[in-house]
């Protein structure tokens, strides 16, 4: 089980760096679209790394859990981002 997380984390790492990013450098606006950007980009990392760091039986789990992670982290970001909106 642990040399599973070394395939799904650094995707949620990525996603991490990547909604900090678009938090502290992107205006109001346009933060949900670059968050979607943000999204979509730690889908191709992970398919990307699946790849690379090849190995038998297990990609629809390491994908699954990659994806979903990810998804969770954008989606968890961009309620923050909706509520901030509200509140200022």
């Amino acid at each position: 089980m642990g040399r599973l997380w070394t395939h799904i984390v650094p995707v949620w790492i990525l996603t991490a760096i990547g909604v900090i990013w678009v938090g502290l450098s992107v205006s109001g606006e346009r933060r949900m679209e670059s968050l979607v950007a943000v999204l979509a980009g730690s889908v191709l990392a992970s398919f990307i790394l699946q790849i690379v760091a090849y190995r038998n039986g297990g990609l629809i789990k390491r994908l699954t859990l990659a994806v979903t992670g990810s998804t969770v982290l954008t989606l968890g970001t961009s309620l923050v981002f909706a509520l901030a909106s509200v509140v200022d």
